[in-house]
């Protein structure tokens, strides 16, 4: 990926934003059951334990963003534990203590069953999540049902009631949208597909498959904003308008893919190459210096000259370069760049000039010890 996800993004600030409400709402039934006349065992130990755990699941999040998927899982098993011990130990409590009732004791935890159950859906493979949404509907509302079903003066008090429905009706609705995630998922699938061949089809130059104009201003916009090292090579063909002239326009169209095809295959994975216009391209090398920068560009500067076009035969091009400096825009930049690609223009054509400032006169004596093995010398403006 050139660019951050920002699908990605979205949905860690959304798990990060849930660890926080729960340890918040954790936070609070922690004072509220410290602080109640009737203090129950579960209610003192299970909501301070999940306080700091999804606390601590924030924190982790923080210093492992990649750890999002497991966060999120190790989250949703916390709470599912939670419900569980909740479920059975207010029921045996109910039904071992003489007097005790569910519908008074049970906490006001019936809806996160509910939440659960969709964020299974989202963050477990589709088989997998049907299992233990049914798994965790058994270990958390059958003791519930199965102790209303058997106490009907509890169960049609409102709150028998409001347990039944959510423990019910409303938790059974979400094992349906299990059974309707496949095709919600196909249909997904295949919008994301889209999007992306619709994304790589409008970063693409439709002449020679390498990337275009709008690609490369989006690499060169993300580097100023993250304000990382890197090098950018401007090269434009020599003499193209005589190959157009001579031999036509299919002809010259023929050498732009035979170039773009060789730079493409002589530059590696980070080294970003694109069509900036014309017969004119450019390259976006990050975490560069400029000894590396100056032997990309002429690595390039040789592979063209060594290409051989039927009709044509040797084409040359002229390369400029230059760092992404403190202080640069995009206007700084490319006007660097643009003037040693002139230079090299006005000096003959087929050699790379480096500009280390708005001065393009300016030595680069950190390049000069360089030893190419081909003899050429580098020219420095």
């Amino acid at each position: 990926m050139l660019t951050l996800d920002h699908n990605e993004r979205y949905v860690r600030r959304a798990i990060m934003t849930m660890l926080l409400l729960a340890a918040l709402g954790a936070g609070i039934g922690t004072v509220i059951h410290w602080s109640s006349p009737v203090r129950q065992p579960a209610g003192m130990i299970v909501p301070p334990v999940l306080c700091v755990l999804f606390l601590g699941l924030s924190f982790t999040l923080m210093l492992r963003p990649r750890w999002l998927v497991g966060i999120a899982r190790t989250a949703l098993l916390a709470a599912w534990l939670a419900l569980a011990a909740a479920s059975w130990g207010y029921t045996l409590q109910a039904l071992l203590i003489p007097g005790a009732q569910l519908v008074r004791i049970f906490p006001p935890v019936s809806a996160l069953l509910l939440a659960i159950m969709v964020l299974v859906i989202l963050f477990f493979p589709e088989r997998r999540a049907f299992r233990l949404a049914l798994l965790g509907w058994a270990a958390i509302a059958l003791p519930v049902l199965i102790y209303l079903f058997f106490h009907p003066h509890q169960l049609w008090t409102p709150r028998g009631e409001d347990l039944l429905m959510a423990y019910g009706p409303w938790t059974n609705m979400a094992i349906v949208l299990l059974l309707m995630q496949r095709g919600l998922r196909e249909k997904v699938r295949r919008l994301t597909f889209e999007h992306g061949r619709m994304e790589e089809m409008a970063n693409r130059d439709p002449l020679t498959d390498i990337y275009n104009r709008r690609l490369a201003v989006q690499v060169l916009s993300d580097i100023f904003a993250d304000q990382s090292p890197a090098g950018v090579i401007m090269f434009d063909m020599d003499q193209f308008k005589k190959i157009n002239d001579t031999h036509g326009h299919p002809v010259g169209d023929h050498v732009l893919r035979m170039v773009a095809v060789r730079c493409k295959d002589f530059l590696r994975q980070y080294e970003i190459i694109s069509r900036w216009g014309g017969e004119e391209f450019l390259v976006v090398v990050r975490n560069v210096d400029a000894p590396e920068l100056w032997r990309v560009a002429e690595r390039l500067q040789s592979a063209i000259a060594d290409l051989a076009v039927d009709s044509v035969g040797r084409v040359t091009a002229s390369f400029g370069i230059t760092l992404i400096q403190e202080g640069d825009d995009f206007a700084s930049v490319l006007e660097r760049v643009d003037q040693a690609l002139y230079r090299a223009k006005q000096r003959g054509g087929n050699r790379v000039v480096y500009a280390q400032s708005a001065d393009v006169a300016e030595e680069l004596p950190a390049v000069e010890p360089l030893d190419f093995s081909d003899g050429r010398a580098m020219e420095a403006d």
